[in-house]
């Protein structure tokens, strides 16, 4: 890492493993929504009633991933407790992190995974929840030519292998 190369229409993509920091999973029962929010606020975030827009603030990202589920991406250990109402995990070492650059990250990701990757129907700040290879990832679209996949650690050598298999390398 990283990966440089290009995709069969000649748009280049640079796949980097980046350091992923804190993800911790917020779950809850009956009154999830309103004790997340109150966590999440007391973080200076918020929680995300649409299950594809990402919520972002400084180096904090979070997604809605479920209607009693969140995951919180951050580069400090944020101060969430678990309660009667709101289950706290830390999943750091569960997921890799993945960045995807270039003029051909879109393009690379729709001959790998079954979504549309296009501006128009995947815009920046959303994200999906989907399978590479069989494996559940998530997707994420910061920028215009950029994405970030959250990747189950004991996939990672063989879904990076999958990812650069779909490039040429740059001249």
């Amino acid at each position: 890492m990283p990966a440089h190369g290009v995709t069969s229409d000649g748009a280049a993509v640079v796949i980097n493993e980046t350091n992923l920091g804190f993800l911790t999973q917020l779950a809850g029962w009956a009154r999830f929504s309103e004790v997340a929010d109150a966590a999440l606020r007391a973080q200076s975030l918020s929680l995300s009633e649409n299950f594809r827009v990402t919520v972002r603030r400084g180096m904090v990202t979070a997604w809605r991933i479920a209607p009693d589920r969140v995951l919180i991406r951050s580069d400090v250990k944020l101060s969430l407790e678990s309660s009667d109402d709101l289950a706290v995990l830390d999943l750091s070492e569960a997921r890799v992190c993945l960045t995807l650059e270039g003029a051909g990250a879109a393009g690379l990701l729709s001959r790998v995974i079954a979504l549309d990757f296009s501006e128009a129907a995947f815009p920046v700040g959303t994200f999906a929840q989907t399978a590479l290879h069989h494996v559940g990832v998530l997707v994420d679209r910061p920028g215009r030519d950029q994405f970030t996949i959250l990747i189950p650690t004991t996939w990672t050598t063989s879904l990076i292998g999958l990812l650069t298999d779909h490039l040429a390398r740059a001249a």
